[in-house]
């Protein structure tokens, strides 16, 4: 696991705020103890208000999006960022720079 590890910021052509953090994406196993864990390091975007719409009629509150090289992401189910566990509950890709983009949150009865 890294430690102190510094959250980049910038700006991407949109000028959207990115932000290139420390993520955990998680398959969850029979006990907390079973999950398999694999830390990468992700861009963090926020969440437009079309895809929380579309989140929203599928029962999810988007909190995150997260772009992650495709060869690091082998289709697990959860994501460890901030200290909580959220659900992808989409991906989309790879595209053609590589990465894949996870769209993580929460189930709207748990929020």
């Amino acid at each position: 696991m890294v430690s102190g590890l510094q959250y980049a910021f910038n700006q991407n052509q949109r000028g959207r705020l990115q932000i290139d953090a420390y993520i955990t994406l998680v398959e969850p196993g029979e006990t907390k103890e079973e999950d398999v864990k694999n830390g990468v390091i992700a861009t963090v975007e926020p969440i437009g208000r079309d895809e929380f719409v579309a989140a929203g009629q599928k029962g999810m509150k988007a909190r995150h999006k997260f772009n992650v090289w495709g060869n690091e992401y082998n289709d697990e189910q959860e994501v460890e960022y901030n200290g909580r566990r959220l659900t992808i509950y989409r991906s989309y890709g790879p595209k053609d720079d590589g990465k894949i983009e996870l769209y993580a949150g929460e189930r709207a009865g748990n929020v």
